[in-house]
């Protein structure tokens, strides 16, 4: 895939107050308020990460300033003192609701191809005639969601289908996946992950690679889909590679284990443009390797549900990809990346 040119990376303005609220608001005292000066702290910085991310987007010659604004999103998101708090609730809400916000505005046009970040190791990619999402969940839990409702909503209205790698609660959402049901739009799993399946949810598994045409007739196109049978540990996971009507394709790891033969097989099967990988996949570069691609995209940093030993942080992607030799982009959670094959 030939690398043309960049398009401006959606501006994000979270937590953004006019001078007037910002008179009316701000304390210049904490003394004896430790929680309000923690999260009014944490906002300041989101805010201030994300101007200077909106200054530097998304590039494969990352400046200084962006790695920067990357790791101070990382010390926000270590300190478990803020998971629940009203900073990164409101961080968290602002972030779909500027993805789907972005996804009405515009289009990619001719052979572009347009990539959002979302949480964890979600992703929506959005071609000229389609729009997939990829392990889109709200966060924590039905009762007590990261994501409102109405913000997850209003992203599954701009999407075509689903793409679920495994059972997980990081990756799999049984509200989400009511939205895209009740919206007729089909959901592909590797498994019956919950008791009650909605309608419109296709399993797609095999004991070896299975190749299908997936119909979207809302958009009088389909999705030619490769499916890897994968596992994290004793759980399914599904490998996806699939193919836009454009021609561009994509590989989405999900939570892959180390597995040399499952590798070997994709390697030699699959054409893959993009490549989404987990951030934290040993060995990264014989993975690389192998598959081929043009370009690497990163996920699964800062996962708020795992403890602090396991909740990646940019930084460390950034130690990881170090030897990788094919073109890389590490992006904050609702950042787009644009590319023209």
């Amino acid at each position: 895939m030939k690398k043309i040119h960049f398009l401006t990376v959606i501006q994000i303005s979270l937590c953004l107050l006019t001078t007037t609220q910002l008179s009316a608001q701000e304390k210049l005292h904490y003394w004896n308020d430790t929680e309000t000066f923690l999260q009014d702290q944490a906002s300041i910085i989101i805010e201030e990460a994300y101007r200077v991310l909106s200054a530097y987007p998304p590039t494969t010659t990352v400046s200084s300033e962006r790695k920067l604004a990357l790791f101070s999103l990382d010390a926000l998101l270590h300190d478990t003192r803020l998971d629940n708090g009203t900073a990164f609730l409101k961080y968290m809400d602002d972030m779909a609701g500027n993805i789907a916000a972005e996804l009405r505005k515009s289009k990619p046009t001719g052979r572009e191809i347009r990539f959002f970040r979302y949480y964890n190791h979600g992703f929506i990619v959005q071609t000229s005639s389609v729009t997939i999402a990829i392990d889109l969940i709200s966060g924590r839990n039905a009762d007590n969601p990261f994501v409102s409702d109405a913000r997850m909503r209003s992203i599954v209205d701009q999407c075509d289908i689903l793409f679920i790698s495994h059972a997980h609660g990081d990756h799999a959402d049984i509200a989400v996946v009511k939205m895209f049901c009740e919206q007729g739009k089909n959901v592909i799993m590797p498994n019956e992950i919950w008791m009650d399946m909605p309608p419109h949810i296709r399993i797609l598994r095999g004991t070896d690679m299975i190749r299908e045409s997936i119909s979207l007739p809302a958009k009088s196109a389909s999705l030619t889909v490769q499916v890897y049978p994968g596992y994290q540990g004793n759980v399914l996971n599904n490998v996806y590679v699939i193919t836009f009507p454009e021609g561009q394709s994509i590989m989405h790891t999900g939570d892959q284990d180390h597995s040399d033969d499952l590798v070997a097989k994709i390697g030699n099967n699959a054409k893959v443009d993009v490549l989404f990988v987990q951030c934290w996949r040993i060995p990264m570069e014989k993975f690389v390797s192998v598959i081929k691609p043009a370009l690497v995209i990163c996920g699964h940093e800062n996962e708020m549900g795992h403890t602090i030993d396991h909740r990646e942080a940019y930084w460390l992607t950034f130690r990881r990809m170090k030897e990788i030799k094919v073109p890389y982009v590490i992006m904050a959670w609702g950042e787009s990346y644009t590319i023209v094959k």
